[in-house]
């Protein structure tokens, strides 16, 4: 039965990172000509770092217009989660507050929130794990009561030492208010077993940042390594279906490659994912 009712799920949404581009803060219309070229290729979603929309915060209203008329959901502002550790939790969790609203005046459903790894080999004290869940679960209760869910994406170091970090914070997390966007590829560069973790806590996954790499080097799906396949078939066993969001950010290429990588990642996702 189980079998039966995965078979019988929703498909997961296509969504796309608009990091595959060249944006800058200053010049917004340098966004929705990603977001122009991302609606032709098909996606359904959107996520991108809000620094490249608060300098519109003063006509947020006519930005929020220009975006939904792209035909895109705005599936999560990305930002950084505050310094918990300098500031402290409650002034943490107001800078939260304030990025929250921030995102949801531009129709954002998510704020997703990232940070450095406790440890680059996966060794943390109980004081930092501890630390680090109680400033997550207060940024989830702010973004929640500003409308939105607030999802964690992760980078390798959660996943060293047998992804130990990012195992401590899903237990550590209130379910209710902190997400994962899992970026799997991140998380399979650190960690082989990153797809039996998916299978394992899919029902915290609101999003899947998927990406593909040669000789750890990120090309477009379906040219490197990463089990692909493997992933398509965890997601039909789960009945998952989040956002599948393609990631081909270049922080080492000066210009990005947009609709050169984005083009042949968006084929591969239908042909493999059947999304």
């Amino acid at each position: 039965m189980a079998t039966a009712h995965a078979a019988d799920a929703p498909a997961p949404r296509p969504g796309c990172q608009a990091n595959a581009w060249n944006l800058d803060p200053a010049r917004f219309d340098l966004l929705l000509t990603a977001l122009r070229e991302m609606k032709e290729l098909e996606f359904q979603g959107f996520e991108t770092n809000i620094r490249f929309l608060q300098p519109q915060l003063e006509r947020a209203a006519e930005t929020r217009t220009r975006l939904e008329a792209m035909g895109l959901e705005f599936v999560g502002a990305h930002t950084s989660l505050p310094e918990y550790e300098k500031a402290g939790p409650e002034s943490a969790g107001a800078a939260v507050a304030k990025l929250a609203g921030e995102a949801r005046q531009f129709g954002a459903r998510a704020l997703v929130v990232s940070h450095a790894g406790l440890s680059p080999t996966g060794e943390f004290s109980e004081q930092a794990i501890a630390a680090k869940a109680r400033a997550l679960d207060l940024a989830g209760r702010r973004a929640a009561d500003a409308g939105l869910v607030l999802a964690y994406h992760n980078h390798q170091p959660e996943f060293r030492n047998g992804a130990a970090e990012e195992s401590a914070l899903v237990r550590r997390t209130d379910p209710k208010l902190v997400w994962l966007m899992f970026d799997i590829g991140h998380a399979w560069l650190a960690y082989p077993e990153a797809i039996a973790f998916f299978e394992a806590h899919h029902a915290r996954v609101y999003g899947l940042h998927v990406r593909d790499f040669h000789n750890r080097v990120s090309v477009p799906l379906g040219e490197g390594e990463f089990p692909l396949r493997k992933l398509a078939d965890a997601i039909r066993e789960t009945g998952w279906h989040g956002w599948l969001i393609d990631e081909e950010e270049r922080p080492d290429e000066p210009d990005k490659p947009g609709k050169r990588a984005t083009g042949p990642s968006r084929r591969t996702m239908k042909t493999v994912f059947g999304v």
